[in-house]
């Protein structure tokens, strides 16, 4: 089973709205966990519209061994389907975030992964150990990034650090495009590696977050729907192909 860890060089960038949109187009295809590794400013519960959770992922850090009672599962209707995800939520306590032992991160995950199909981190952005930790648990990484300097920038110096600690980077995925070709290229000449999704720009993204319902579930046959289950096939291993397209196409909605 592909366990997956998605991240970024910097946070805004929409590393959590990539994470959980694209956990949920995975459970379509099987049997879906998303943990939110980014213990510091977990948001994961945010999007996915969970409000109670009594145990978290910190609690499991300190005892690995109670990490399935932490589990939640969410349900929704996307068109005529049900699909459902299970959730590992972190906490928002900084009690619970001083006594968690992120060393133990990968106990968790080698106690979660025989159950799932795919398994999605949600990892804190940066190269601190509480990033490096959860990447190094995971067989694929993958980095998001806007078409900017700063973050295309930051995104580069993570790919090089992660793969010079032994992390396996898959890709990058592109956020927030608006049809600038040029911008593309001059991303891959900075950063060395493939790109695994390109997600545009929507005001979709803000009304979900809003909302607590993640878009692919209440706009699923919308433009940036169909990009994010883009990337999950890439990521299931099912290639599609990555086509840059250009200012028109994204105004019309068209790619």
């Amino acid at each position: 089973m592909p366990v997956i860890a998605i991240t970024s060089g910097k946070g805004g960038v929409g590393k959590t709205t990539i994470s959980v949109n694209t956990a949920i187009a995975l459970s379509s295809i099987g049997k879906t966990l998303i943990i939110d590794g980014d213990i510091a400013l977990p948001n994961v519960h945010v999007l996915i519209g969970l409000e109670e959770f009594d145990q978290t992922l910190l609690d499991a850090l300190r005892n690995p061994g109670m990490v399935e009672d932490a589990i939640k599962r969410v349900e929704y209707v996307v068109g005529r389907a049900k699909v459902s995800i299970d959730v590992l939520p972190a906490s928002t306590s900084l009690d619970s975030l001083e006594k968690a032992d992120i060393s133990r991160f990968g106990d968790i995950v080698e106690i979660l992964e025989p159950d799932y199909d795919f398994l999605i981190i949600d990892v804190a952005a940066g190269l601190s150990k509480y990033a490096l930790m959860p990447m190094l648990s995971a067989e694929k990484t993958y980095v998001v990034t806007n078409p900017d300097k700063i973050s295309v920038s930051d995104a580069s110096r993570v790919v090089n650090v992660a793969t010079e600690a032994g992390v396996y980077v898959s890709g990058i995925v592109v956020n927030r495009y608006r049809g600038d070709k040029k911008a593309l290229d001059e991303m891959q000449e900075k950063v060395h590696a493939e790109i695994a999704g390109i997600i545009r720009e929507s005001s979709i993204v803000r009304k979900s977050w809003e909302s607590g319902i993640p878009f692919v579930v209440s706009h699923p046959s919308s433009a940036i729907s169909r990009d994010v289950t883009r990337l999950a096939m890439n990521i299931a291993g099912i290639r599609t192909e990555i086509k840059k397209y250009g200012k028109l196409k994204y105004l019309l909605g068209l790619a």
